[in-house]
């Protein structure tokens, strides 16, 4: 399966009246003229994805832009370019946006408020009790701090001048942590076409699955990090829709030509941290089984937070995972907080309350939490695990 080759989000961001649709617009027609490319703005932009919340107070542009970062993302991720126009002053919003967007260009409009008062035709900024709050004026902005390119709009520039400063920037990829592909593609490669009988933790949650569904309807279920597919394999045989992700294409490639015409099975090379496929749908389960060992903390943290979105309400997020009271813990090399190499791969072990707190935090609830040996021995090894089952 060939990868979509993912387009550029241009998130044009400054106070009311700093030019945001001017730039813009003339950057869109400019590139309309070699490629497709789709424009947002004011309240266009708005009314599509306002979500129901139709007023200006901070708490309210929040929940707008992080809105409209999603709708950016769902059309970058299919090959789309995007220019938005938003004023979005929040560090949360155009950090997400850097997470978890391939290709950004972040163009920030700077420009006196002593200026935008001179330009208010709208007389916003004069009116000082408005219910409807302004950055900048009825509480303080979030200024950009790292933005790609900033452009003083006072007038000492002019359009055509920022919309080719705009298109010679270079794009800063998405920093996406290494999860080891050259060694697991070598793993594969050596022992081409091992499906085993499936883990004993996929058969618990099974069970677990069987117990608590109150659907009639099918079933989604999203493998975080399938490796060869086993787990995948038992769940698509229980009748669940499954969709694998891993960064291997080896094993993915593998999978795809093993499992292609079972279409209860899809399996997608991808990083499952910000897959695509966490954004395109919503699912009944998220299952994560030995994966939290292959991500730092960060990204730890971004996972929980897209699982979380990417749930149906009730939807159960399902974790086997290696704790710091694991037998090889310390061993190798120490590469950050609770990760080390060791045998040629990272691995990074969990702290079961750590991980509780954060995942109670976000908003989940703990159906299932056990920490102990023996759940996945083998003979050579018996792993310290924490067995954890959220609900949304």
């Amino acid at each position: 399966m060939p990868n979509i080759k993912k387009g550029t989000v241009y998130w044009i961001t400054g106070l009311d009246g700093s030019g945001k649709t001017t730039i813009g617009n003339a950057l869109y027609y400019k590139m309309k003229k070699t490629a497709p490319v789709v424009l947002f703005d004011g309240d266009i932009l708005k009314e599509i994805a306002g979500g129901g919340v139709p007023g200006y107070t901070k708490e309210e542009r929040l929940a707008r832009a992080k809105r409209y970062s999603l709708l950016c993302k769902l059309l970058s991720d299919q090959g789309i370019d995007v220019i938005i126009c938003t004023i979005s002053m929040f560090d949360e919003v155009r950090t997400w946006n850097r997470e978890n967007f391939a290709h950004y260009i972040e163009v920030f409009l700077d420009v006196s408020l002593d200026i935008l008062k001179k330009r208010d035709k709208k007389g916003l900024y004069l009116n000082t009790d408005s219910k409807d709050e302004l950055p900048g004026l009825h509480y303080e902005a979030e200024f950009p701090k790292e933005p790609d390119i900033v452009l003083h709009t006072d007038g000492s520039v002019s359009v055509k001048e920022c919309v080719e400063r705009i298109q010679n920037i270079s794009c800063r990829e998405k920093n996406e942590f290494n999860k080891d592909t050259s060694y697991w593609n070598t793993y594969y490669q050596q022992k081409p076409g091992i499906l085993n009988e499936c883990s004993s933790f996929a058969r618990e949650m099974m069970n677990m699955i069987n117990s608590s569904n109150t659907s009639d309807g099918a079933r989604y279920l999203l493998d975080l990090g399938c490796g060869n597919g086993r787990d995948s394999v038992f769940f698509a045989d229980n009748d669940l829709h499954v969709i694998g992700i891993d960064a291997s294409n080896v094993a993915i490639e593998m999978l795809q030509q093993e499992h292609e015409a079972n279409d209860f099975l899809e399996f997608i090379c991808d990083d499952f941290v910000t897959a695509d496929v966490l954004f395109q749908r919503k699912y009944d389960y998220c299952y994560s089984r030995f994966t939290l060992h292959a991500i730092n903390e960060k990204q730890e943290e971004q996972l929980i937070n897209n699982v979380y979105k990417a749930l149906k309400k009730d939807g159960l997020f399902m974790i086997e995972v290696r704790t710091i009271h694991d037998t090889i813990y310390g061993k190798g090399e120490l590469v950050e907080k609770n990760a080390y190499i060791y045998n040629e791969h990272y691995r990074r072990f969990i702290d079961p309350e750590e991980i509780t707190k954060k995942v109670i935090q976000k908003g989940f609830s703990v159906v299932y939490s056990e920490e102990g040996s023996g759940f996945s021995k083998t003979e050579t090894d018996d792993p310290v695990l924490l067995r954890l089952v959220l609900k949304k």
